[in-house]
């Protein structure tokens, strides 16, 4: 018998009941969404998930694309809601499992909708939920929460190319209504236990800020917790840009986070240790080969097999040939690496410099001399490294731009705990989920845990606006946003440039001073007739707690033009807008999006505009 994704396994009763759900032809043109089919992975998860939900726990869920109902059945026993809605599109292929589910218990209400075309949620929760309103917000902070409503989703993979609604795209539209609390957010913020593909997921929390998109900003905007709770797949192209140093630097900063707050991992969840690339054969090449340890790809397996099949045999002239193609396309590879990590190092050294130099150029115990010798410095080891720099391949030269970006994004600040990206500061490892343990198998799948964070900054200052204004913002945000998918790679000095034309970088950044920890430093010729103070935000002005490396200095010249807008937090995105939105005349958000490299295509496609007229789910 042939074994294909579809084939049950013992182990796994649901596998025979899904299989049964869909005739021969849907299997072999649809695309479908897994299904968690094991019980125990189910009981991890809940363990796992267990302080966020049981801390002021829901009294009601909404199940969105509960498919074999497994995990809502497990769910549902977890945590015994009052309500427990579940809304299955896809209802004529599940109802021989969803229908007995619904009628076990009085809790249990089954729907069938196109949950993609559907606008009416709060119709929605007044018809299904009517226990649910104004008295569910809580509104002590500055971003209502609503902790008696959890929303379990499994959305499926868009069928086509064609079909650009995806599952990250169904998640922004989420983050939208929260961030204006409408749509299912009407009664204020509600939490996500969200489970889709993993390319989708990337998207929503990446892993390198090459994958940073638009959903990903909103996700940072507003986020109080949000991680990983399990995936399939631990690994990919992400690693290979960002460096195993620095992965596994990370790694040790979130294992000593997961041991403060004693997370227990269950036996068999912990994550596959990252395949490593080969190193050179000794004697494979008249040039030094030098291994950088990083994650093995199918090239590769590839050249490894050519490489070792052939070891040690008498080989004839084609054979031979294609195994020194092997050894030379490996010894390439191994130098190109090796050389990028040195590089990265450098870029490391020379930000620690500039940050010295930050805090020299604010102490009034340093005299001038020693101060110019610090700048001295700094500016020394900036000419040699781009000297360097300037004589490497292209390639690696541009594969070396992704890895110091993402250096910088993870430590800019000096720590992994306020790092760029959310999955940098995650709360612990994703538990492994066991391939067999989805169906139909042969696919990737991640579940993400979402809960908003009732203190926004962002937040805060826009509930400071009007109406009006606040939607100006959020159309500016958008404009900003889209820009991270097409122009991926633009420097923030292009970015001001466009916006700001007639101010220069340092009145800019004194305008915006968190611009400060990201900007290349150096001293004024006249540094030594600038006061040595520093200016930080209001909040770091009130309390004191100044870091001259993150704050605005008269006495320094600021440079924004090596430094890329994807690797900047989300906060001082929105710090930039705000100063832009002060502005007496502004352009339109349909002329910025132009100027940020947008699309009509992509302003007409519902990722731009007034999110009233999108669908609010």
């Amino acid at each position: 018998m042939t074994i294909s994704r579809w084939t049950p396994l013992t182990k796994y009763p649901l596998t025979s009941t899904i299989n049964k759900c869909f005739p021969q032809s849907a299997k072999k043109r649809g695309v479908h969404k897994a299904d968690i089919v094991s019980d125990k992975l189910c009981d991890d998860i809940l363990q796992r998930v267990s302080p966020f939900l049981r801390n002021k726990p829901p009294v009601d869920i909404i199940d969105l694309w509960p498919g074999a109902g497994l995990w809502s059945s497990k769910v549902n026993d977890f945590l015994n809601p009052r309500r427990h809605v579940l809304v299955e599109p896809n209802l004529a292929s599940f109802e021989s499992i969803l229908k007995p589910l619904a009628k076990s218990k009085p809790c249990y209400d089954l729907q069938s909708m196109e949950i993609d075309k559907f606008d009416d949620w709060e119709n929605f929760i007044s018809k299904h939920l009517p226990e649910q309103g104004t008295s569910s917000r809580d509104s002590s902070g500055s971003l209502a929460k609503n902790h008696s409503l959890l929303v379990l989703a499994n959305p499926p993979p868009n069928k086509s190319k064609r079909d650009h609604y995806t599952p990250a795209r169904w998640w922004s539209i989420l983050m939208e209504t929260c961030m204006r609390q409408s749509g299912i957010n009407s009664y204020g913020s509600v939490r996500l236990l969200v489970t889709m593909p993993t390319a989708e997921a990337l998207a929503v929390m990446p892993r390198s800020v090459i994958d940073r998109k638009r959903v990903s900003l909103l996700t940072e905007s507003i986020a109080g917790h949000v991680f990983e709770v399990a995936g399939t797949d631990s690994y990919g192209m992400w690693s290979s840009w960002k460096g195993l140093g620095l992965i596994n630097d990370n790694a040790a900063r979130v294992a000593e986070r997961a041991a403060e707050q004693n997370v227990v991992v269950p036996a068999g969840r912990e994550l596959p240790p990252l395949p490593l690339a080969p190193e050179s054969p000794e004697g494979s090449s008249k040039i030094h080969c030098p291994h950088a340890p990083r994650l093995r790809t199918n090239m590769h397996d590839k050249v490894s097999d050519i490489i070792h099949s052939s070891q040690g045999e008498k080989l004839d002239a084609v054979t031979s040939k294609r195994r020194q193609r092997a050894l030379s396309q490996l010894n390439l590879d191994n130098r190109k690496a090796y050389t990028r990590e040195q590089m990265a190092i450098k870029q490391r050294e020379l930000n620690g410099q500039v940050k010295a130099l930050s805090r020299a150029a604010a102490d009034p115990n340093i005299d001038n001399e020693a101060l110019k010798s610090v700048g001295d410095k700094a500016e020394a080891m900036k000419a040699a490294l781009l000297e360097e720099i300037s004589a490497l391949h292209f390639e690696i030269q541009r594969d070396l731009s992704n890895q110091s970006d993402d250096v910088r994004a993870s430590i800019q600040s000096g720590s992994f705990d306020s790092a760029i990206l959310q999955w940098d500061r995650r709360p612990f490892e994703p538990l492994f989920i066991e391939p067999e343990e989805l169906f139909p198998r042969e696919t990737t799948e991640t579940m993400i845990y979402f809960e908003a964070n009732a203190n926004s900054s962002v937040i805060q200052r826009i509930n400071a606006l009007s109406p009006s204004e606040q939607g100006d913002l959020f159309r500016l945000f958008d404009a900003l946003s889209l820009s991270f998918s097409s122009r991926s790679t633009m420097s923030t000095a292009e970015l001001l440039k466009l916006i700001f034309p007639d101010r220069t970088i340092n009145d800019i950044v004194r305008s915006v001073p968190s611009l400060s920890i990201f900007a290349w430093k150096s001293l004024k010729s006249d540094f030594a007739n600038w006061p040595r103070t520093v200016q930080g935000s209001a909040t770091e002005q009130e309390t004191g707690q100044l870091d001259p490396a993150a704050c605005f200095q008269e006495n320094l010249d600021y440079d924004l033009s090596g430094v890329p807008l994807r690797i900047l937090n989300v906060t001082t995105l929105w710090d930039i807008l705000f100063e832009y939105h002060k502005q007496p005349m502004k352009i339109s958000s349909m002329q910025l999006i132009r100027l940020l490299g947008g699309s009509l295509t992509a302003f007409r496609s519902g990722e731009y505009g007034d999110v009233s007229r999108k669908r609010l789910h």
